[in-house]
Order: structure tokens, then C-alpha cells, then sequence
């Protein structure tokens, strides 16, 4: 394949975040030319789109003509399809978390090794500039030891309670996030973790899933990070970092409401465009899979440090 053609991508899932990477790649070098999803008034609205339509993997798969897949079907559900793509050998872009457990990462990591298939987790802050570049910085030296990572994400408004009965919760849904990011622009290994979760109120959506958390971790170079989570925030859907170290301080609102819409778009353009350059034989460039197993690895630590049940 020719690296000046199209990439040909497979979406299996049109569902929130499906239809969010149909339109970040409007545009892009990377064509979605097919669509999976069981659900049949999400296919009537993604056929309006142009693209080839299916309802099931198996109809894909009878159908070819594609390059790679992108997994934004339920997490539940992720390590199954990592295995099937996986042997069918088509590289493998999967939403993250990649499995609702670590285990569940572990073994589609090791799957995808063992048949030599590329598999790239859907981190995108890695495809941020302005988190690049302070990640540029602090490789550098520039804001010396670091003392305190802090890292917040907090959403609009929650998402619909059928998709957290499925998410894992908060802190597996979101936190990952937040933790990879942590060991991306450090350098640093996460350590111990803890976590207090907000009172639950009597009209708490969905049961043991609280509406914000934070959660404070000991890195291996010796810093410090903390975790701010909340699923109600007036500005909108937000995402900050603030590092302070020997040297200097930077606080970073790389995601602010309405604008952040952008960032959040391009990154998610930019990830797949490496993820297709990664396919065809290029360095890749985006979380891996081990990536991905320590990042649920320290969400499922601090779940259990707040008392939250596994979902």
C-alpha cells in the first residue's frame, strides 16, 4: 500500500464515541469506509453518512476492503474483538480502556503480540502539541525535579447511565486517562495510589459509580500526582494539567469547553493518522498495549483505595 493512498479504516462501533471519530476524521488521510453496529436506528443514521453499513464483524469480514479497525464498541466488549481482528491479522486501533480489568488488557495485549498485530490504545492526549511540548520540557530539565503532577478531567454532563453500567465505573472510564497521561509526560511510574470519592446523594444516577473523585499517587522518581474526576462542570467538557517542579510551573487548560471541541478533534485525527502510518511499517507513536495495562492497573488501585465495587 502506497503511503500516499487513503487508509482504509473500519469503525466497529457508531455509538457516542464512534460517531465522535466519524466526525474528527472528516477530512483526514484516514477514510472510514466501514461502519459495525448491531443497533439498527444507529445504522439507518451512519448509512446517511455514505459509508458501507454492517451489523455484524462477520459481514465485515465477508465484505474485506479495509486496512486496519478501530474498536469504539462498549469496553465489555473490547477484548473480544481485539482476539478476532487479532487473528484475522488486521492492525488494530482500540478505544481505550482496552478491557474492563487489567487482566481483560493483559490478555489482548498478549494476543495481539503473539499473532503480530499491531495494537494501538485510544490514549489521544499523547497527540496534543501543547502536551508534547510540556512533555518536550520536562525531558529537558526545564522545570527541574518535579514536585507535583496534577491533572484534571471534568465533563459537562454525565454520559447516559446504560453507558456507565458498562464503563467500569468512573475511574476506569476516566481516570485512565488521567494516569496515562501522568506516566507519559513524567517519565515516571505510578507507585502507590489512594482515592475519596464525593457522598453519594440519594439521587445518584447510577449506584456506586460516584459523580467525582480525586485520587492522590506517589511516583517512582518521587513526585507527587493527584487525580481531579467530575462528571458536572459548567464550562463544559474540560481537561487541565499543572506541573511544579524545582525549576518552574506550567498550568495547562489544554481542553476548555466549546474550543477544547477542537483539540479534542484534531488529537483524535492526529492519533488515527499515526496509527495508519504505524500499519504501514512507520514507528508507532501512540500508547501501547503495555501502556494501557499500567494505566487500568493504577485505576484499579485507586477504585479499591475508595471503596468502589469493580463494574
Amino acid at each position: 500500500m502506497s503511503a500516499t493512498e487513503p487508509f482504509r479504516l473500519a469503525l466497529i462501533g457508531a455509538g457516542r464515541m464512534g460517531r465522535t471519530h466519524l466526525r474528527a476524521l472528516a477530512g483526514s488521510t484516514v477514510v472510514v469506509t466501514a461502519v459495525v453496529e448491531p443497533v439498527e436506528a444507529v445504522r439507518t443514521e451512519v448509512e446517511a453518512d455514505g459509508v458501507d453499513v454492517y451489523s455484524t464483524v462477520a459481514e465485515l469480514q465477508a465484505r474485506g476492503s479495509f486496512d486496519g479497525v478501530l474498536i469504539a464498541a462498549p469496553t465489555d466488549l473490547h477484548v473480544e474483538l481485539v482476539e478476532t481482528f487479532a487473528a484475522a491479522g488486521i492492525p488494530i486501533l482500540c478505544e481505550k480502556p482496552c478491557g474492563l480489568r487489567a487482566a481483560d488488557t493483559a490478555t489482548a495485549t498478549h494476543t495481539a503480540a503473539a499473532a503480530g498485530v499491531l495494537l494501538q490504545i485510544g490514549y489521544w492526549r499523547r497527540f496534543v502539541p501543547e502536551l508534547v511540548e510540556l512533555r518536550r520540557r520536562i525531558a529537558a530539565g526545564e522545570l527541574g525535579e518535579l514536585w507535583h503532577v496534577s491533572c484534571w478531567q471534568w465533563d459537562e454532563a454525565p454520559p447516559a447511565s446504560s453507558f456507565r453500567s458498562r464503563s467500569g465505573g468512573i475511574l476506569v472510564d476516566m481516570g485512565v486517562h488521567e494516569f496515562d497521561q501522568i506516566r507519559w509526560l513524567t517519565g515516571q511510574e505510578i507507585d502507590d495510589v489512594s482515592a475519596v470519592a464525593a457522598a453519594a446523594s440519594s439521587d445518584e444516577p447510577v449506584p456506586g459509580d460516584p459523580e467525582s473523585i480525586v485520587a492522590l499517587a506517589r511516583l517512582s522518581g518521587g513526585s507527587v500526582a493527584t487525580v481531579s474526576l467530575g462528571r458536572r462542570f459548567p464550562e463544559g467538557d474540560c481537561c487541565w494539567v499543572e506541573v511544579m517542579g524545582t525549576l518552574g510551573h506550567v498550568r495547562l487548560p489544554f481542553m476548555w469547553g466549546e474550543p477544547g471541541t477542537r483539540v479534542f478533534f484534531a488529537a483524535l485525527a492526529a492519533q488515527a493518522e499515526a496509527f495508519a502510518s504505524a500499519a504501514r511499517g512507520g514507528p508507532l507513536r501512540g500508547a501501547t498495549g503495555d501502556d494501557a495495562i499500567r494505566a487500568i492497573e493504577a485505576a484499579e488501585r485507586a477504585s479499591q483505595a475508595a471503596g468502589l465495587q469493580a463494574r
